[in-house]
């Protein structure tokens, strides 16, 4: 899986990974998370105040790329949720026929589907069961790991980077992956904090959620690969088989049903997000019906049957539109448009066409988002390894692309042409 693999299959030292996935998620979810206050605000999605950014039709086909390259994660999700029933019934001596993995998975789609259905109450019920038992399944993990193994194995890790020329070059890899990883959340960051009643809860809650909590698993996942490493002579990161090795099977099944639990939870929580997003452009279609849509496109992942061979693939293109998407958002609420927007414009109320742009379209907006996919990958391309600038590469891929496409956009944005072009809207701020 690349680049992303590194977070739980370290090139980097133990205390390294300790340092990058804690500071370097929660650095960039500090930063992008800022425009969230807006959906706590006003009640709204970020998908809304994007269309004074990309325009009505703008808006529609940037939400449909970013599912179309970002939701087969959870068409991994499944696959996971079936390994790890398969890998349980092996534990116990129980082979389970070929067909019976993409039965788990479309088991899996399906029940997460149905939780989403039920709508936000039934996602706030899951989650709140769901967090706390994967927070305990985690410390559980950590304590087997460090218990099982001797402490130095996995504090002084360090593993074999000779295949680097540079011995920074897999620390700023290791760096870039949860920079990657924690900026794809993005699209549906203001789903469950517009929710909230304050602005510094909406925001604190992404970034300590998503950052520490997430970070918390990344370094889960390093220790299981780690120990599992030193005992088996494999990088293993399935809970059930690490705690079946180090500890007892009856813990093993323990794990299995939070991981089971977890993945569904997790397709639940992705299809009532990405359902949401959805909802805000297609605007007269069913909630429903697009949670329906969403399931069948990942039933058609899994019958596929190839999304783990290509899933880095996916994670690449997503990870090179998301960062200049945020930057656009940040730039735009704060520096642009200045936390002012049209809101007749934005829900095309009345005879408001200040978001029509060009046919529908924000050339300007749409212009910033292939400049800044192309400043990612002219600087590192994530499938070969190949580092075409080591200079720039030093700020990562993401975090690059996130900096050039906030300043390119800022700098657009002073142009005399240019700014009434985007700032038509300044004669219908409601908000």
């Amino acid at each position: 899986m690349g680049i992303y693999g590194e977070a739980v299959f370290p090139k980097v030292g133990f205390k390294q990974l300790l340092i990058g996935a804690f500071f370097g998620a929660v650095l960039m979810l500090a930063i992008y998370q800022l425009p969230v206050i807006l959906s706590v605000r006003y009640g709204i999605d970020i998908w809304v105040w994007l269309k004074s950014v990309f325009g009505h039709k703008g808006v529609t086909f940037m939400t449909v790329v970013i599912i179309v390259i970002n939701f087969p994660w959870y068409a991994v999700c499944a696959d996971l949720f079936a390994s790890s029933m398969g890998n349980l019934a092996g534990l116990f001596g129980v082979t389970l026929p070929g067909w019976t993995h993409l039965a788990l998975q479309l088991l899996c789609v399906a029940a997460g589907t149905i939780i989403a259905y039920r709508g936000v109450t039934s996602i706030t019920f899951t989650t709140r069961i769901l967090v706390p038992l994967l927070l305990a399944l985690g410390v559980v993990v950590v304590i087997v790991g460090f218990t099982s193994v001797p402490f130095d194995t996995i504090w002084n890790y360090k593993p074999d980077t000779s295949a680097y020329p540079k011995s920074i070059i897999p620390y700023i890899i290791s760096i870039e992956a949860n920079f990657a990883f924690v900026i794809t959340l993005v699209g549906g960051m203001a789903e469950v904090p517009r929710l909230t009643r304050k602005e510094s809860s909406g925001f604190w809650a992404g970034v300590l959620g998503q950052g520490a909590a997430g970070s918390f698993f990344v370094v889960v996942g390093a220790v299981m690969a780690i120990a599992m490493n030193h005992v088996t002579g494999e990088m293993i990161d399935d809970p059930t088989l690490m705690l079946a090795t180090l500890s007892v099977p009856a813990l093993a099944f323990s794990s299995l049903l939070l991981v089971a639990f977890a993945n569904i939870g997790t397709q639940a929580v992705g299809s009532y997000i990405y359902g949401v997003m959805l909802k805000t452009s297609f605007r007269k279609a069913d909630y429903r019906l697009l949670i329906m849509i969403l399931a069948v496109y990942v039933g058609i992942l899994c019958v596929w049957g190839k999304i783990i061979e290509y899933f880095g693939s996916f994670l690449t293109v997503s990870a090179c539109v998301y960062a200049p998407l945020a930057a656009l958002l940040f730039v735009d609420f704060f520096f642009v448009r200045k936390q002012k927007l049209s809101l007749r414009g934005a829900y095309g109320l009345g005879k408001s066409t200040v978001y029509d742009y060009t046919g529908g379209f924000n050339i300007v907006g749409l212009a910033c988002v292939a400049a800044g996919c192309a400043m990612s990958l002219l600087i590192y391309n994530p499938l070969s390894g190949e580092i075409h600038s080591m200079t720039l590469f030093r700020l990562t891929p993401t975090g690059f692309s996130f900096l050039g496409t906030g300043v390119l956009y800022y700098v657009l944005s002073i142009i005399p042409p240019v700014r009434r072009y985007i700032l038509r809207d300044r004669d219908e701020v409601t908000v």
